[in-house]
Formats: structure tokens, C-alpha cells, sequence
């Protein structure tokens, strides 16, 4: 059965940016949307956000489709590697794995990447990839190997920054397009 799920970034929450109007959109069609709360700053990492998921992972099907921002790109990724779930579609909204930029962020973040990120190409039938040449956060040469690394189908925007509320996405027509 298709369903969706949407995974925030670092620091977020499932009220910001342009989440809540992506889930909205969806559910129109009649769809199951899973947009959760995963912890943060304190309990950001992969085991608690797994748990957050692992509630729903009987969910998770060949139907399903994941569209995740930042962070939650890659703990996507690497939670299907960990449980071997096979997935329809993944959009992933400036992703990126391995990044050290950002020593606070990293010393949170870094149990997210994963070193076997190829994995991921025989579990996700179709891999999309969105990022900006702007992104405040991530480098473009971060987000580029990210897209490569998975095999994904890329979108490139000049001047996007991280998709975010800052950016001025509260809402992401291009995005809904894809899905």
C-alpha cells in the first residue's frame, strides 16, 4: 500500500518549513502521511530517531515513499540499510553524509552517516536529490557527492539555501511536482 513519510533535518521539528504543507497536500490525495517529531537537540542520534521510526516500520513498504530534509536524508538511508527495507521513492532536500563542517552539529550528527551509503541503491527504486549552490549549512561539493554516491536523479537550484523557513519555503510546489 502507498503511503509517504517525512523526516526533518538537524535541530527541526515536523511544524517547520515546508512540512506541514507537503503533508497536507498529500493526505488531499487520500494518502497515509507520516510526519513525525524526531529529538533534538538533546537525543539526536541515529538509535532515538530510529525508535521514533521503528513504530511505523510495518508500514514501511515496496509502495513507500520518504521525503526528508537535511540530516533526515541520510538517516533515512542508513536506517534501510540497517533493517534491509526496500523502498519505492526517496526525495531527498539537501542531503548529505560524512560532512564535517560544523563541530557542534558533527559531535551530534556524526552516528547519522554511514560509510556503507551505496547500500542504499538496491533498496530505493527511484532516488531523487535537491539541493541549492547557496546552502548556508552544507557545502556544494558535500551535497554533490551525496547525489552521486546514491545514484540519484539531481535538482539544482542557484539561490534555494537550505529549504528552509529562512530560505522562504513554507511551501515547495517543485517538490510536490516530483512526488
Amino acid at each position: 500500500m502507498k503511503n509517504y513519510f517525512i523526516i526533518h533535518g538537524s535541530y527541526g521539528h515536523n511544524k517547520e518549513n515546508w512540512f506541514p504543507w507537503l503533508e497536507e497536500k498529500i493526505k488531499q490525495k487520500g494518502y497515509d502521511v507520516f510526519n513525525f517529531n524526531y529529538p533534538t537537540p538533546n537525543g539526536q542520534n541515529f538509535e532515538n530517531w530510529s525508535k521514533v521510526l521503528d513504530q511505523v516500520k510495518d508500514k514501511i513498504n515496496e509502495e513507500s515513499v520518504f521525503i526528508c530534509h537535511s540530516i533526515g536524508c541520510v538517516f533515512l538511508a542508513k536506517y534501510c540499510i540497517n533493517n534491509n527495507l526496500k523502498i519505492e521513492k526517496c526525495i531527498f532536500v539537501s542531503g548529505c553524509n560524512n560532512y564535517f563542517s560544523l563541530e557542534n552539529f558533527d559531535k551530534i550528527n556524526k552516528d547519522m552517516y554511514t560509510d556503507e551509503i551505496y547500500k542504499f541503491i538496491d533498496l530505493c527504486n527511484k532516488r531523487i536529490c535537491i539541493y541549492s549552490k547557496d546552502d548556508p549549512y552544507v557545502k556544494i561539493d558535500a551535497l554533490e557527492n551525496f547525489a552521486k554516491a546514491i545514484k540519484a536523479e539531481t535538482y539544482i537550484y542557484e539561490n534555494a539555501g537550505h529549504f528552509n523557513e529562512n530560505a522562504g519555503y513554507t511551501t515547495f510546489e517543485d517538490l510536490l511536482k516530483l512526488i
